[in-house]
């Protein structure tokens, strides 16, 4: 577990003076702030293995800060321990109902802390499917979080998002170019999940091009409506200044035909839980996969809901 992110919050500044250098020594980068602000910062610009909260200062309110990491589903997978001192046991509770994985008593001793947090490491790194490129959950996390809703008979949608003619814009302009691709469709996804969705939404990688997101029947539509806009208008940036011209690039289609391609759509085929009864997650998937396929045929950006209902007996 080398080389792990450990972000650090803590006013305390010579007991973890003493904490960095324990950590560095066992090869980890580590990152302390002594306020919540820029704390917060980091955690949206860098990328982070392991969180160690102090709830030592009236300054620092850890247990906002853990419902607020738990509540952002990109953030929600980084596991969180908290220094806590050994007689404010009411905090150790209050730490664990908020989302904390784990915490450990003021003053830590060395060698329980480095194995709490080689613990955590290891935990999150055999329960975290993530893609590797866009860090969202992976497959097992979205079949894993369709059952449980399922189970839990829920009133939810599940869209699959895909986008159109992928694979010959990464022909044409390489595996560089299509990964920024794919990283920002990814970012278009989550943006408006965020800014419309419900803070229970999900949002995970399938591979490649291919997004699975849930949200709320309420919500379906407009956050389906703003990924189409928003890629539809951000995606001449991905194409070189002549491409973007010309409006299309010129590719050879498997046949070896010459043609002009336009520039990439996004296709999403969203499955509703309202109107009919699934079973498992892979009824889900197979619905939302002919819906995209559908959806493919229209030579746009484009979403389409299952509408189908049930039979009535």
């Amino acid at each position: 577990m080398a080389e792990a992110n450990i972000l650090i919050l803590s006013t305390d500044s010579k007991s973890f003076e003493y904490i960095n250098s324990l950590l560095e020594g066992e090869g980890y980068i580590v990152n302390s702030y002594n306020d919540a602000d820029s704390f917060l910062i980091a955690l949206e610009e860098k990328s982070f293995d392991l969180i160690l909260i102090d709830m030592g200062n009236k300054n620092i309110n850890g247990i906002e800060l853990c419902k607020n990491i738990r509540s952002d589903f990109m953030l929600r997978h980084i596991p969180i321990i908290l220094f806590v001192e050994k007689q404010h046991t009411i905090e150790k509770i209050k730490g664990i109902y908020a989302g904390a994985d784990d915490y450990i008593e003021k003053p830590p001793h060395a060698d329980e802390l480095l194995t709490r947090v080689k613990a955590s490491l290891w935990r999150a790194k055999r329960d975290l499917d993530a893609n590797p490129l866009t860090k969202l959950p992976g497959n097992a996390s979205i079949s894993k979080e369709l059952d449980k809703r399922i189970s839990a008979q829920e009133a939810f949608c599940a869209a699959y998002a895909d986008l159109d003619k992928f694979k010959e814009y990464n022909d044409y302009y390489g595996f560089g170019w299509g990964d920024k691709l794919i990283q920002h469709t990814a970012s278009v996804i989550y943006n408006a999940i965020k800014e419309l969705g419900g803070e229970n939404d999900f949002i995970g990688h399938i591979g490649g091009d291919d997004f699975i997101f849930i949200t709320s029947p309420e919500s379906i539509e407009n956050i389906c409506k703003k990924i189409i806009y928003d890629f539809d208008i951000s995606i001449p940036s991905f194409y070189k200044e002549e491409d973007r011209k010309k409006g299309y690039i010129v590719i050879k289609n498997r046949k070896g035909i010459v043609g002009e391609m336009p520039f990439i759509t996004i296709s999403i085929g969203v499955v509703t839980t309202r109107e009919r009864k699934i079973i498992h997650s892979g009824q889900i998937i197979q619905i939302a996969t002919e819906l995209k396929s559908y959806c493919k045929t229209f030579p746009k950006s484009i979403y389409i809901m299952d509408r189908r209902r049930d039979k009535k007996i």
